[in-house]
């Protein structure tokens, strides 16, 4: 029975129809003072106290009103008011707490963005609030990139500045400071890295250098085009590329220049078998030569599910799905059989055992 795992290739087969891939397998710390960027920006608006009450708050009920004071007394009191929900009200007094809505204010926030960043992390004392806040606009970000950072990530909020700082620092060295795609663009895109440990990161930067062995430049690249690789778990991370590597025949340059770290395992395996049982999809041999001309790596998964089955597969959206569910079958009966024979294995080492024991 041939398997789909890693690093075994199937035996040479004839391509197969349609017809006959569908009905059978083939074989084979303290924060930090008020925000050093603030200058003299537009002030809250007036604001009813109800609209804190977790229902959603649209743009339009927060618009900018030139009658109203500097601050709002009503929106201090609804963020008074959610505080005290969380038991937080002793933490600060009006006057404070005045200021510190004040300087979100002229950092550049709405009355709307304002009130979702006190919703991210309801129980967070706000002066670690507007530390983080801070830190984040001193990285280059504005308040739109902030909040949606935030939105994407609420764990950032609970990191301290320093921290913030010292990884930015650290992501600088690793070369993501600069290039295609900037430090502020990583924050953006994949705001979760500013929580790793230094040891998460080291395991994935060294998984790629020593095991995957790409050069100091591809991995650069890698970091670049596909930052939210330093989330992966690293032996994920190897079995992916060893999978297009081994399995596919696809060599460092092309699995650079096609983001797979951007895509799920199991996305790569459905259309690259899917292609395979088709016979539009060849593993080279030895000396790297198909028989076909096969697709690029970056052609396969790169495109929607759409274009990859119009353009590349030549095949509907029904035998795709019909496909995936036989796929996942064969898969998890392969499992099984792998499990059975492990226990096999270790039944007989320990019938082994206690003949030896019984021996002496």
């Amino acid at each position: 029975r041939w398997s789909v795992g890693l690093m075994r290739v199937p035996s040479t087969h004839p391509p197969v129809t349609r017809q006959s891939w569908l009905c059978a397998s083939p074989s084979a710390g303290s924060p930090a003072s008020f925000c050093p960027l603030l200058s003299s920006g537009c002030r809250l608006a007036f604001v009813a106290s109800s609209e804190w009450s977790g229902e959603s708050l649209s743009s339009a009920g927060w618009e900018q009103d030139s009658k109203e004071p500097a601050l709002s007394g009503k929106l201090l009191e609804a963020v008074r008011l959610s505080l005290a929900e969380q038991q937080r009200q002793a933490d600060i007094g009006s006057s404070e707490l005045g200021k510190m809505l004040d300087s979100f204010s002229d950092m550049g926030f709405s009355n709307a963005q304002i009130m979702q960043l006190f919703r991210l992390q309801p129980k967070l004392a706000p002066q670690t609030r507007l530390a983080v806040v801070s830190e984040l606009l001193l990285l280059g970000l504005d308040a739109d990139s902030t909040l949606r950072a935030l939105q994407k990530s609420p764990e950032v909020l609970r990191m301290t500045a320093q921290q913030l700082r010292h990884r930015a620092d650290y992501l600088r060295r690793l070369d993501l400071g600069e290039g295609n795609m900037n430090l502020q663009q990583v924050v953006i895109d994949c705001p979760s890295i500013f929580t790793l440990s230094w040891k998460k990161i080291d395991a994935v930067v060294r998984v790629l250098k020593e095991k995957c062995v790409f050069t100091v430049d591809q991995v650069t690249e890698i970091l670049h085009r596909c930052p939210n690789v330093l989330l992966e778990e690293p032996h994920d991370l190897e079995y992916k590329f060893q999978y297009v590597y081994f399995r596919m025949g696809v060599k460092h340059k092309a699995v650079v220049k096609s983001d797979l770290f951007r895509t799920p395992i199991a996305e790569v395996k459905n259309r690259h078998i899917f292609l395979e049982r088709l016979g539009l999809y060849q593993t080279p041999d030895k000396k790297g030569q198909t028989q076909i001309v096969n697709p690029k790596l970056k052609e396969i998964i790169r495109v929607s599910e759409g274009d990859f089955l119009v353009k590349i597969a030549h095949s509907s959206l029904q035998e795709f799905e019909v496909f995936k569910k036989l796929l996942a079958q064969e898969e998890e009966e392969g499992d099984q059989d792998i499990a059975s024979e492990e226990t096999d294995s270790a039944n007989e080492r320990e019938r082994e055992r206690s003949d030896s024991e019984e021996g002496n």
